[in-house]
């Protein structure tokens, strides 16, 4: 079977990354200093591969209520478009009305980090996005289609990517455990998760419709985010990249830039 151009690509895209994360390991002892250089490499990648309307970066994310994220290692923005606020040690915030997703980038996943995904991923989620300006309904020409329904507005998207991480059956039964303990509806939760490397090679949690056959899903089954009647399922992906990354361009592709009212991020405070 002939691999198609672009798959072949992000193939050998998949190995330069494996092989960068894996000479930083070995050369960088330190495991603070590391864990930061492999967030870059996963941030050049992503880089290399969204469309030029996307932004890549890190930082807080903030909306017109005042509240504020944890720390994102991905944010993922309206490149063209946002207003960043930088602070006095170059740190970036970001209006969530001009971001489209947000990611946890972990060395190795396990089930005590991914509760602190979880926590990163409801700091962003919660985040209340209403500063837009107000068009005529002549002017709305459509919604998008995230989480099951039309939104008349872009929705937050979170998902966690690793270099290693535990088998997946058991980040599935500890992210059910969250979910139930806090009752997370499913917009609130982390979407997808995807690891280079994984114990007994079960090294991605995805959105299925439908049912699996020996762990394979259906043709066009598998998705970043969950829908009506779709379910999180373990799966063994031989190149879990190229996997996530075909997955995430199906919504950066439709990503919208819609202008923000900064007005509203001022307060009523006189200037």
């Amino acid at each position: 079977m002939t691999i198609p151009p672009y798959r072949s690509v992000l193939s050998n895209a998949q190995e330069k990354l494996n092989a960068a994360i894996n000479q930083i390991r070995s050369a960088i002892p330190h495991s603070g200093e590391a864990g930061m250089l492999i967030e870059q490499q996963f941030r050049s990648q992503l880089r290399d591969v969204l469309p030029e309307k996307v932004g890549v970066s890190h930082g807080f994310v903030v909306d017109s209520c005042g509240r504020l994220s944890k720390q994102m290692d991905i944010i993922l923005y309206d490149r063209l478009n946002t207003p960043r606020i930088f602070a006095s040690d170059g740190t970036q915030m970001f209006p969530v009305e001009s971001t489209y997703a947000c990611g946890e980038i972990k060395t190795k996943l396990d089930t005590l980090n991914l509760k602190d995904s979880f926590e990163k991923c409801s700091s962003y989620k919660n985040l209340s996005r209403r500063a837009y300006f107000k068009r005529g309904e002549k002017l709305r020409t459509s919604t998008y289609k995230l989480f099951g329904g039309d939104k008349p507005h872009w929705q937050s998207i979170f998902f966690c990517i690793a270099f290693e991480s535990i088998d997946a059956e058991n980040l599935q039964n500890k992210y059910h455990e969250i979910v139930v303990s806090k009752n997370l509806q499913v917009h609130e939760r982390v979407d997808t998760i995807a690891a280079l490397k994984a114990t007994n090679e079960r090294n991605m949690l995805i959105n299925v419709s439908g049912e699996m056959t020996n762990g394979v899903p259906a043709s066009n089954s598998i998705d970043l985010l969950p829908s009506p009647g779709s379910r999180l399922c373990t799966y063994r992906a031989k190149e879990p990249w190229s996997l996530f990354i075909m997955l995430l361009l199906r919504y950066m592709n439709q990503a919208p830039m819609e202008p923000v009212s900064m007005l509203l991020y001022g307060g009523n405070e006189p200037y």
